[in-house]
C-alpha cells in the first residue's frame, strides 16, 4: 500500500482532537475519505501553480505540504551572538486547491554576550497559525495573501502582546530566472511606543539550475513607522543556495539550503540595538510530503 501523506494525517488528527468531546462528530485519522480529499486538493494545488523552490528568507506564495526547520547563527554589532532554533516555520498543510494553513512552534533562542559571556536562553512568541489564500496562479506566476497571528508565550524573548502579520506574496518566472517577493506589516496589539508598527518587504532572485539547484540573492527590508526604532530602515542581503527536492519517496522529499545574511542599513547604533544583528548564517531543512 502506498504511504499516506503526512500533511493530511496531521490535519485530520488536529480536527479529530478538536471534536473529541463530541463522540458522534469525531474525525478519525483513519477516515480515508478525508485523507483522499486532502490529497486531491494538494495535487490540484500543485498542478495549478509554478514548480519553484521557496527562498531562504522570503516566504513563498506557493501552497505547500511541508515540514520545515531552520537555524540562524546571528552576530550583532555589540559583540553578542544569538542562535535561533526553528524560527517559527512549522508545518504547512494544503486544505483546499487554493488554501493552506501553517501551524508553528515558538522559536528558541540562545544568546551570549561578547566573548561568549553571560549566556541566556528562552522562547520567543509563537506564530501559532497562518492562513494563506492563493488569489491567482499559472505555470509562471503566482499571487497570494495571508494572515498570521503571533501569540505571546511569556518567554524571555517574547513581546508580551499578540502581533498580526498581514502579507501579500507574489512571484514570476522568466525561463530559469525567478523573482519571488512579499509586502506586509507587523502590527502589535500593544506596547506600540516600544514595538511599533513595521512595514516588511522581501525580494528574492533565484535561478533554476539542473532542476535541483537554486542559487539566490534576497533583499529584506524592515521600516519602523514608530516605536523605539521609529524612522529607521533595516536592510539585509542574503546570498545563498537551495538544493532539492530529493525525491527519496513519493511523499518524502527533503530540501536543504544555506545562506549568509549581511546588514547593509542603517549604520550601527547601540541603543536601541540597530540593526538587530550585523550578519548571520542561515541553514534550512525541509521535507515535502
Amino acid at each position: 500500500m502506498a504511504p499516506r501523506r503526512l500533511g493530511p494525517i496531521v490535519l485530520a488528527a488536529l480536527l479529530g482532537s478538536l471534536g473529541a468531546a463530541h463522540a458522534d462528530d469525531t474525525i478519525s485519522v483513519n477516515d480515508a475519505g478525508i485523507l483522499d480529499m486532502l490529497e486531491t486538493y494538494a495535487a490540484e494545488a500543485r498542478a495549478t501553480q509554478p514548480a519553484w523552490s521557496s527562498p531562504l528568507v522570503t516566504t513563498s506564495a506557493l501552497l505547500e505540504d511541508r515540514a520545515r526547520f531552520d537555524v540562524a547563527f546571528q552576530q550583532a554589532g555589540n559583540g553578542s551572538s544569538t542562535t535561533v532554533y526553528d524560527g517559527g516555520k512549522g508545518v504547512d498543510v494544503i486544505i483546499s486547491p487554493t488554501q493552506e494553513i501553517q501551524i508553528a512552534n515558538a522559536p528558541f533562542l540562545v544568546r551570549s554576550g561578547p566573548d561568549g559571556r553571560g549566556t541566556v536562553d528562552g522562547f520567543a512568541d509563537v506564530p501559532l497559525l497562518r492562513f494563506k489564500q492563493r488569489l491567482a496562479s499559472g505555470p509562471d506566476y503566482i499571487l497570494a495573501a495571508w494572515l498570521q497571528a503571533v501569540f505571546p508565550t511569556g518567554g524571555r524573548f517574547g513581546t508580551g502582546v499578540v502581533t498580526l502579520l498581514p502579507t501579500i506574496g507574489f512571484g514570476r518566472s522568466y525561463g530559469p530566472a525567478i523573482v519571488q517577493g512579499t509586502v506586509g506589516a507587523s502590527i502589535p496589539t500593544g506596547h506600540e511606543s516600544t514595538l511599533g508598527t513595521q512595514v516588511l518587504g522581501n525580494l528574492a532572485f533565484q535561478l533554476r539550475v539542473a532542476g535541483m539547484f537554486w542559487p539566490q540573492l534576497e533583499v529584506s527590508s524592515t521600516y519602523s513607522a514608530d516605536g523605539r526604532r521609529g524612522g529607521l530602515t533595516q536592510t539585509f542581503l542574503t546570498p545563498g543556495i537551495i538544493v532539492g527536492r530529493f525525491a527519496l519517496a513519493p511523499h518524502f522529499q527533503p530540501t536543504v539550503g544555506i545562506g549568509y545574511q549581511t546588514a547593509v542599513t542603517p549604520n550601527y547604533r547601540a541603543v536601541p540595538l540597530t540593526p538587530l544583528y550585523n550578519h548571520a548564517w542561515i541553514v534550512t531543512t525541509r521535507v515535502s510530503f
